[in-house]
């Protein structure tokens, strides 16, 4: 048969991405290297060149850089040298292949599959494939060579002479592949099993070599008043590995070194600051880190600071995780192109990519931690890359459902239900850590001294555009209510009574700074950035999203506390800008009288996970209603989601329709510094922003409102 010219490149094409895969394992550590993902992180590591696997459910270490294609005819070879625990109780391992998630992306599958197949050597030596076992057994005293072939519409795993075969569909054959150290469920015992020489190779195996994560993981960065500071994160590499990164910035079309260092043990990140920052002039910069004998580097850019009076803000906070990693969502910002990027909080949550969170040893809560967040930034580094950002953490960031600080004491054991004691459940040097991997980058504080148990602040001002962002922690200082109401709070009754004596919001500390940030001149516009909104604009709340009352973990509570911040920023008359509460809303607050407070942008989840919203009965035509605590508001407009999208079961609706129908997107606030004036988008999960049409928009949005200046 002759080869067309079409078939023949066609041929060229598939022929240049396949390429054999071999394991390079060596060294002892956690981090199994940059092409390769583990599920989860604590449970993989590497001993001296040999990868040792705490078996368990779903325990997976895929490879990032190869996926089967099987769109067409073609072979697969997967072989893996094995050697089995010496008790392998109830537990199997081998290979799994054809991972697959509802989204279609290697990533997602990484840590939300729904379908695939398991080729393994099980505790009493059967060989299983596909749920089918092998009518012989083989040993497992010593080292196994583990090989799956796929071939002419045949699927075979052999083991020695012990082999089974079965037809696989050819289409279940294409996703990931990874090796697999499993167990059945409710088996306690800790059993390794170790791997060494892990091969692919075939056809239908597609090399994609920029698909690595590491060893420099991604950055983030502000500039701010003529300093810049940038954070570069990194994996848990081992002991014999380098701590030391290095920045350099290209000026000129010469690359020079602006400064070194140290990659903290804990939180795996190394912050450089560079100071007399030209911010007129972009620049280049990278990070340098060498691992293995061998150079990394992670590129960006420097942005040019705005300066024509507009500034575009683009506002995040509250993903749930199930649609990681946004492909659409980040496609559509990077199309917008903001200057500037606010996460708001809850950048991950204690569920985040599956098997739970570990909260002991610090060490072992920290690597839970970062495989957690580690998605975050595999999320976003796109965009963080080359543009500030400001991060700051909430309360599932540092693994509580909610959280009232009371100025960073310790909840007393026995006290942590519901955390309403107040006070934080992690040691004090964990609680670091993630603010380290969420804030270092940030402006340096205005008040450094630490609080109780010695937790750090991070609360500060950064200048950018023509604008003063005030950056607060609503959550550190804020007393718990059962320490407010010892005999219990009171869910019925006037809401005067909860305006309890003594009880904090931001804390005297963050009163003076807001005070005396609003009384600075010289600042065309000033915003606050804080993680929720000073009122409860919402109704009903929870899987069933019923009518709900009085939650003392919004803004709005303690009274006294939300008016004394309110009343410290009047003079600035600034925007206020959150996230938390997975409802967008824009919102004029009251302080003595209507609409004599700032006006409150807050956005919604940008994937939506614990449902809520905004259906007040009746409605006010005039958008004036008082919240469950007595607390003025006008609501100019809301971002509910669909009514019935709560009881949408997550594991069969696809995560982009199940994060647009709950109400998932994000907002962008675009600045005229000069005419003193904002637009304010609420754009909606699903939409393309190369062609945007007027309903990618939540209702009322957008709307363009007057920022006064500072009187």
């Amino acid at each position: 048969m002759k080869l067309t010219r079409r078939a023949f490149v066609a041929a060229a094409a598939v022929a240049a991405r396949a390429a054999a895969f071999t394991s390079r394992w060596n060294g002892s550590r956690i981090w199994i290297g940059p092409e390769y993902w583990a599920n989860p992180l604590p449970d993989w590591r590497m001993d001296n060149g040999t990868v040792v696997a705490q078996a368990g459910e779903n325990r997976t270490l895929h490879l990032l850089t190869h996926q089967v294609e099987a769109n067409r005819e073609g072979s697969l070879t997967l072989a893996v040298t094995i050697t089995p625990p010496a008790d392998p109780a109830n537990t199997h391992a081998g290979f799994r292949f054809g991972i697959r998630g509802l989204l279609d992306d290697y990533r997602h599958a990484l840590i939300s599959a729904t379908q695939w197949i398991d080729a393994y050597v099980r505790a009493d030596g059967k060989l299983v494939l596909d749920g089918e076992e092998s009518s012989g057994q083989v040993s497992l005293s010593g080292q196994l060579v583990l090989t799956l072939q796929v071939r002419d519409g045949e699927t075979e795993l052999r083991c020695g002479s012990v082999s089974i075969t079965r037809k696989i569909a050819q289409g279940r054959l294409a996703g990931n592949i990874a090796l697999l150290a499993a167990s059945s469920r409710g088996t306690a015992k800790s059993v390794a099993w170790r791997f060494r020489s892990w091969s692919a190779s075939g056809t239908l195996l597609m090399h994609r070599p920029e698909q690595t994560f590491g060893p420099i993981l991604w950055t983030q960065y502000t500039l701010s008043g003529g300093v810049l500071k940038l954070t570069a994160l990194f994996p848990p590499v081992g002991d014999a590995d380098s701590r030391q990164a290095q920045l350099d910035i290209r000026r000129e079309g010469r690359w020079r070194r602006a400064g070194s260092a140290p990659i903290d043990p804990l939180s795996r990140t190394a912050t450089f600051r560079v100071e007399k920052w030209d911010p007129t002039k972009a620049a280049e910069y990278r990070v340098v880190y060498r691992w293995r004998n061998m150079r990394h580097e992670w590129p960006g850019v420097i942005r040019q600071e705005p300066s024509t009076g507009a500034l575009k803000l683009a506002v995040f906070s509250c993903d749930n995780g199930y649609a990681f990693p946004l492909p659409r969502l980040t496609a559509n910002v990077k199309l917008q192109d903001p200057d500037l990027l606010f996460f708001a909080g809850d950048q991950i949550y204690e569920g985040y990519g599956g098997f739970g969170f570990a909260r002991e040893p610090a060490e072992l809560a920290m690597l839970d931690y970062l495989r957690k967040f580690w998605q975050f930034g595999w999320t976003w580094r796109e965009l963080l890359r080359d543009r500030p950002a400001i991060v700051i953490p909430d309360d599932h960031d540092v693994f509580q459902g909610n959280i009232w600080g009371q100025g960073g004491r310790k909840i007393p054991a026995g006290r942590e239900r519901g955390f309403v004691y107040g006070g934080y459940v992690e040691p004090p040097e964990w609680v670091n850590a993630v603010q380290r991997t969420q804030c270092a980058h940030l402006p340096d504080p205005v008040d450094p001294a630490p609080v109780e148990q010695g937790i750090t602040v991070y609360f500060t001002e950064l200048n950018y555009g023509g604008i003063s962002f005030a950056i607060i922690e609503d959550r550190k200082f804020k007393t718990g209510p059962e320490s407010a109401f010892p005999a219990g709070v009171p869910r019925e009754g006037p809401v005067e009574a909860l305006d309890v004596p003594g009880a904090e919001l931001l804390g005297a500390r963050q009163e003076v700074f807001l005070r005396q940030w609003s009384r600075k001149r010289g600042d065309a516009l000033k915003v606050v950035l804080s993680q929720t909104i000073f009122c409860k604009v919402t109704t009903h709340a929870g899987p069933n999203l019923v009518a709900s009352g009085r939650d003392l973990d919004s803004g709005a509570w303690p009274q006294s506390g939300r008016r004394r911040a309110l009343a410290a920023v009047r003079d600035a008359n600034p925007l206020m800008i959150h996230g938390d509460q997975h409802l967008g809303a824009l919102v004029r607050h009251g302080i003595d009288n209507w609409d004599d407070g700032p006006l409150a942008f807050l956005v919604p989840g940008t994937a939506n996970g614990f449902p809520r919203a905004w259906w007040p009965e009746p409605e006010k035509p005039g958008g004036r209603y008082l919240d469950s605590f007595g607390n003025r508001m006008t609501v100019l407009g809301v971002a509910n989601p669909e009514r019935g999208s709560n009881l949408l079961p997550r594991n069969r609706t696809h995560p982009e329709t199940l994060a647009h129908r709950k109400g998932s997107g994000y907002g962008i606030v675009r600045f005229n510094v000069a005419a003193g004036t904002a637009v304010f988008e609420m754009w909606r999960y699903q939409f393309d922003a190369s062609r945007p049409k007027p309903e990618d928009q939540f209702p009322r949005f957008p709307q363009t409102c007057e920022l006064k200046p500072p009187r």
